[in-house]
Parts: structure tokens; sequence; C-alpha cells
């Protein structure tokens, strides 16, 4: 079993890849997100010192995106790929795809 991971910039690409991924059975959840380099530098709050710009994330005066969290079974993760690299011609600096191994988990049974 992985955590598939999936951050795509483009809204629509990022729509169409959930409805992909959704047509084959697969379901996750979805965050409302940003990069860190466009949370600081596209942020109105003044800097703060070392750990206060963290106040430039809780603002959310930056443009914000969403990230897709996916448990899948192995045999499902180079569907999933498919899926998303179909989607976004390629993701490029579009987003980011990226598995986690699990070793165990706990609720939302089949």
């Amino acid at each position: 079993m992985q955590l598939l991971v999936i951050t795509i910039d483009k809204c629509e690409e990022f729509l169409d890849t959930l409805a992909g991924l959704k047509a084959h059975g697969m379901n996750g959840i979805v965050f409302q997100s940003t990069s860190l380099k466009h949370a600081l530098l596209h942020s109105t709050v003044d800097a703060a010192p070392i750990f206060g710009s963290l106040s430039k994330v809780m603002n959310n005066d930056f443009e914000s995106s969403h990230t897709a969290f996916l448990l899948l079974n192995d045999d499902q993760i180079e569907h999933a790929k498919r899926v998303v690299r179909r989607n976004t011609n390629g993701l490029g600096r579009k987003g980011v795809m990226f598995t986690i191994p699990i070793i165990s988990y706990e609720g939302i049974e089949e």
C-alpha cells in the first residue's frame, strides 16, 4: 500500500485528473495548498524573524492550489500515475507527484 500525493497548479487539469482517478475507482482527500515559494514571495505581510514567517501562510493572501492524497494498493500506483500524466500532458513544472510507502493504516474500509 502507498500514499500517492498529487499537486497540480492548473485547476482544470487537477479536476480532470481527479475525475479520471475517480472513474477508475480511486478515492482520496483534497486539501487547499500553496507552495512555500509562492506563499512567501507573494505575501503582503511584513517579514518576521525566524518562525514568524508562518504568519504569512496563515493570512492566505496568495493564490491557492489543491493537493490530493490517495491511499492505493501497489498494483494501482502505476495506473494512477498514467492518469495524472495523461491529464497534464506530463507534469513538467505544473506540479508534483510522489508516493510514500504505508506500513499500516486503520479506518475507512472498502
